[in-house]
């Protein structure tokens, strides 16, 4: 009976280390992912420095921040580590596009469409199409391709165009408003941490922000003229009305600081009144 034992128990180990063996041959044990974008790895290793550039700046841009890959804008496949594969038309790949399609590109279903409509009431969009600027890479870049902010909208990249005064005007309007709504949203974010209610307030910010997007895309001067004063009357409204809940937050603030440390105080008083009284019956 043992030598059988024996004999079972060596036959199940063989079936099990063949199977562990053909498992490993099959490739049916987990492998993790090659999540690798071989487009950048590629370019970042090639010798020339032209070449080189667009690799290293579409690592600091918002889409590579989102873990989209080149292939977002360009097609191609970059999954496999072969040019000429990766570069197929099979792949989709686009190469280069045509300043004139950019707009259309970068508002395409899924991505840009409402920023796309509002570019469209302006009059670069109508440049655009006549001379390929200035699209939507001219102010957020290429391939360090910069999320909405002030930091991409300039007196100088405006001043190619139009006057330096008009240039400067337009960006200090400009800024002012996207620091008051800055503050604004600060304002409400700190009062949300309190629990307070700013669901409409927030709204309000919300439709704000709305109009001042499409102010800025499209650049008109009838949407700057109409666009500009509502901005403006929102914005005076909503931080008066946000300072005023934030000044009541913070005297509600004090005031319950200041009871728990009365309380606090009547603690220790009625404390130390007590052990005084409790020492002398002692004694």
């Amino acid at each position: 009976m043992k030598a059988i034992f024996r004999i079972q128990l060596a036959v199940c180990m063989i079936l099990a280390f063949s199977g562990v063996l053909y498992a490993a041959e099959s490739g049916t044990t987990e492998k993790k992912p090659d999540d690798t974008d071989y487009c950048v790895a590629c370019h970042e290793g090639l010798p020339q420095p032209l070449l080189q550039r667009p690799a290293v700046a579409w690592k600091s841009s918002i889409h590579a921040g989102e873990g989209k890959k080149c292939s977002l804008c360009h097609g191609g496949d970059p999954g496999v580590n072969d040019r000429i594969k990766a570069k197929s038309r099979l792949a989709n790949y686009i190469g280069r596009p045509d300043k004139k399609t950019i707009p259309g590109f970068c508002g395409r279903e899924g991505c840009h469409a409402a920023a796309l409509d509002q570019f469209r009431r302006g009059p670069h969009h109508t440049s655009v199409q006549k001379d390929g600027e200035p699209g939507c890479v001219f102010c957020h870049g290429a391939h360090n391709v910069s999320r909405s902010s002030l930091k991409i909208i300039t007196a100088k990249s405006c001043s190619s165009c139009h006057p330096a005064d008009y240039s400067r005007e337009i960006v200090s309007m400009i800024g002012g408003m996207d620091r008051s709504i800055a503050g604004i949203d600060a304002g409400l974010n700190a009062l949300t941490d309190k629990h307070a209610d700013v669901t409409v307030m927030k709204e309000r910010l919300d439709n704000i922000r709305h109009l001042f997007n499409q102010m800025v895309h499209a650049f008109s001067k009838n949407e700057m003229a109409s666009s500009r004063k509502i901005i403006e009357m929102e914005i005076t409204s909503l931080e008066s009305e946000s300072k005023s809940k934030v000044a009541s937050m913070r005297r509600l603030d004090i005031l319950y600081i200041a009871m728990v440390t009365f309380g606090l105080a009547i603690i220790v008083g009625m404390s130390f009144y007590i052990l005084v009284m409790y020492s002398r019956r002692k004694k």
